[in-house]
């Protein structure tokens, strides 16, 4: 029962280190792509915004449908909600933000459910341990540290007509540069499609298209979130797995 705890909590780490990166965002090729959701589009909350994507691997054809919603505000915070739709499995992030969703400070609460499983409400120590645990990967993974925006730029390049299954618009077309004018990605935004702006997008590996929009967004998740308990014999806040040397990890394994 212990070790099934512990899978537990480490399966829902990894789900909302996911979630917590918007769709357009999260497609991104590895490298300094983990980045560039700072890059992509602009965060404008409105209560009951909503897009929905299909998200679509190059190399392997799978497609998932990604929907955003702001479905609820508390004072000057909104509560903002990711679903995720692969076949007949369905995962849902719902954070409570004062700003932008990429800016760990923002997030206030957190709540993951997984299909038909019981709401759970997971602890704040998470959220910033998942940030820690990205930027160390993004380091070994590409060998630039982590947060270096002067890796990446965004240039707008232009105004153009697209269609998409969620309609016609009149799009700002931009690039995502890397290193020496690399491009990594680009986009096409318009200001109706909340929260983030955007219509369509591609990578090497990933496109992303609007199915549709809408300002009528209700939370999909309706009952009481449990909250999350680490559990017994696990550090508080420190998600089974996380390598050692992390920064944020003591040498034992605890908080510094």
């Amino acid at each position: 029962m212990k070790t099934r705890g512990y899978r537990h909590c480490t399966v829902l780490a990894v789900l909302f280190l996911f979630w917590l990166i918007p769709p357009a965002m999260a497609q991104s090729a590895p490298g300094p792509a983990l980045d560039m959701p700072r890059l992509f589009g602009k965060f404008q909350p409105q209560l009951g915004a909503w897009s929905e994507y299909q998200l679509l691997e190059k190399a392997s054809g799978k497609a998932t449908r990604m929907r955003m919603a702001i479905v609820g505000q508390e004072g000057g915070a909104y509560w903002y909600e990711v679903t995720n739709d692969e076949g007949d499995n369905r995962n849902i992030i719902k954070m409570l933000v004062l700003g932008n969703p990429n800016e760990p400070d923002n997030i206030q609460r957190l709540i993951i459910k997984s299909g038909d499983n019981p709401a759970q409400e997971m602890p704040r120590d998470f959220v910033a341990m998942g940030r820690k645990m990205a930027a160390h990967m993004f380091e070994k993974r590409s060998g630039v540290p982590s947060g270096s925006e002067d890796q990446v730029r965004l240039e707008e390049a232009g105004r153009h007509q697209i269609t998409v299954p969620g309609g016609t618009f009149d799009t700002t077309f931009y690039k995502i540069l890397g290193a020496e004018g690399k491009l990594l990605a680009e986009y096409d935004a318009h200001p109706d499609v909340l929260p983030f702006g955007v219509v369509s997008s591609t990578t090497d590996s990933n496109t992303m298209v609007l199915l549709a929009h809408g300002d009528d967004a209700k939370s999909r998740i309706t009952e009481t979130p449990v909250v999350m308990t680490t559990p017994r014999g696990m550090p508080e806040g420190m998600p089974r797995g996380m390598p050692p040397g992390l920064p944020g990890r003591g040498p034992t394994g605890g908080k510094p």
